[in-house]
């Protein structure tokens, strides 16, 4: 159909690379109009943020998967306002925690988007803990089963073994899924190209994971660069992921933690909201280090929201 738009999906579980994804994309089609659609598990809206300034519209649906009925509505009108617009391209960055199986019955189940074609979904896999996730949160493996291309990403910093075994896993579990490995979002445009979605539809799974647990926890900006990353130390390997922009006595940062891996980078833009939020899945105790490590720093931090 003319005037038909490209919808690209960016799947993968939680800190495995998706916004450097997303960032190296959109320098790669840097010229063209692309429109965004961010969606963020937490109620703190990072990635929209992060992405904003690099000429992209952006749409961000926080506070839930878009694939779930909760969200459902808002992302589809995000969907509506992508196909007003007629833009090159439409790129989806989905939560780390969303189940994306349903993508192409949601396009195409009663016709509501005739100039939206699903170009396909890339999804990013974390070389160094994706033996460690994929058999204990059921949505990196769906994640993963829905890919038309899987980047397998920070093999780099990957320890050795780490990365073969989960190279191996790849090639036995997805065989007939081209996996490309890249480093700082860097996946061939010859292979963006080349997507071509040819899986059916499937029926829309709307169940939550009831054993997610979410936290929102209020930085002080009196508190330094050094005491927050002392705090986010005391809880982080409760958790899968750490994401938020803060303004500190010394400065604005980004805080991104993966695991145990506490990081604040030094941050300009828009987007800071002094919040912080983590994620973790069935069995991680992060309520109660959560609590103790706020203990700890009374006054500098408060726990908004724990579920």
């Amino acid at each position: 159909m003319e005037g038909q738009t490209d919808l690209i999906l960016v799947t993968g579980f939680l800190g495995a690379g998706k916004t450097t994804l997303i960032a190296r994309l959109l320098a790669m089609y840097r010229g063209e109009r692309i429109h965004l659609i961010v969606n963020e598990f937490g109620r703190a809206a990072v990635d929209g943020a992060l992405l904003a300034g690099l000429g992209a519209s952006v749409d961000e649906i926080v506070n839930g998967s878009i694939f779930c009925a909760c969200r459902l509505d808002e992302f589809e009108s995000a969907l509506d306002r992508a196909q007003a617009e007629g833009p090159d391209r439409i790129i989806v960055e989905a939560s780390g925690l969303s189940d994306p199986t349903a993508i192409r019955y949601l396009l195409e189940r009663d016709g509501r988007y005739p100039r939206i074609r699903y170009k396909g979904c890339v999804a990013a896999a974390d070389a160094g803990r994706l033996m460690k996730v994929i058999d204990t949160a059921r949505m990196c493996a769906k994640q993963l089963s829905v890919a038309d291309l899987i980047a397998l990403t920070k093999t780099d910093v990957a320890p050795p073994e780490a990365a073969d075994s989960a190279r191996a896993l790849l090639a036995r579990r997805y065989p007939l899924t081209p996996v490309v490995e890249v480093v700082k979002g860097d996946v061939p445009r010859a292979m963006i190209d080349a997507l071509s979605a040819v899986r059916p539809a499937v029926e829309a799974d709307d169940r939550r994971d009831l054993t997610l647990q979410k936290a929102l926890v209020e930085i002080s900006p009196d508190m330094t660069a050094a005491q927050l990353s002392a705090f986010l130390r005391l809880f982080a390997e409760d958790t899968c992921r750490i994401k938020g922009l803060v303004k500190l006595r010394d400065g604005s940062f980004l805080a991104d933690c993966v695991g145990g891996y506490v990081s604040l980078a030094p941050y300009d833009g828009p987007g800071v909201d002094n919040r912080v939020a983590a994620l973790a899945v069935a069995g991680m105790p992060l309520r109660r280090s959560l609590r103790a490590a706020v203990s700890w720093y009374e006054g500098l931090a408060a726990l908004v929201r724990d579920d």
